[in-house]
């Protein structure tokens, strides 16, 4: 039955974003909450002046569409061709935003995009998912490599240990008439998260698994990639990071070549 329960796909992220299933389950992230973190980011000015910005891991668009209010020119990028129709249909024709279908673990290999940005964004846990060390040290050299000497770079993810401090381990949640049976652990440096229900008469099953990566973590690759890590918050108001925080946000930028 365990083995069941926590079955492995490899790349389990590509079938399950792209369905309609996930999007009915994770369908109450707000477009107001968005707005507000990115009005909180104005505020503290830590992204600079608008430029070109990045949004990798966009989903449908909620993110992009408030960086685009306040002049950012967006390019929304994201590995579901469905996220993607659906963040064109949501936006406005007056929205500076382009958005495209792409593997995050891929940017470094964008020749075209090399120090085009003047910012990266990756929000709400759009990293974490992958099985090796340098899948994730691509990521983070993919940000860097996109980037202008100068720019930002933020990520907001997951608290690993308030997570795991208040995990639920079994839930039953109803969306539209369909019961998702959800279960979850922390194993072997992973937080999973199994979820069953009846899709169109049929059954369905998949186990999202994301690492439990700290701040350690975050600083190793910033160093390896060549990036500056110079702030971490711990919620969307941008208050210090302690343990119990809900939120772990990382800002960083590319550095500036010093003049010889």
């Amino acid at each position: 039955m365990q083995d069941v329960l926590w079955k492995r796909t490899p790349e389990w992220f590509k079938p399950w974003f792209n369905t309609e299933a996930y999007h009915l389950l994770y369908g109450h992230r707000s477009e107001q909450e968005a707005h507000a973190f990115v009005d909180n980011l104005a505020e503290a000015k830590l992204l600079g002046s608008p430029g070109a910005l990045l949004d990798a891991g966009c989903g449908s668009g909620r993110h992009a569409r408030a960086f685009a209010k306040h002049g950012w020119n967006v390019t929304g990028m994201d590995l579901s061709p469905n996220s993607i129709a659906a963040a064109k249909a949501e936006s406005s024709a007056t929205d500076e935003i382009t958005y495209v279908v792409g593997d995050v673990r891929k940017l470094h290999q964008q020749v075209e995009w090399e120090g085009r940005f003047d910012a990266v964004t990756s929000l709400f846990t759009s990293i974490g998912y992958f099985e090796s060390d340098a899948e994730h040290l691509n990521v983070f050299r993919g940000f860097e490599s996109v980037l202008k000497p100068g720019g930002h770079v933020i990520i907001d993810f997951l608290n690993a240990p308030a997570v795991l401090e208040h995990l639920v381990e079994h839930e039953t949640i109803e969306k539209e008439g369909v019961t998702f049976t959800i279960h979850r652990r922390h194993h072997e440096g992973w937080i999973e998260k199994s979820i069953q229900f009846e899709w169109r008469g049929e059954a369905s099953h998949h186990v999202e698994r994301v690492r439990a990566l700290d701040q350690s973590h975050f600083r190793q690759c910033f160093d390896q990639a060549g990036l500056e890590l110079v702030h971490v918050c711990g919620d969307a108001f941008l208050q210090p990071w302690t343990q119990q925080s809900p939120r772990l946000i990382v800002l960083g930028k590319k550095p500036t070549p010093s003049a010889s």
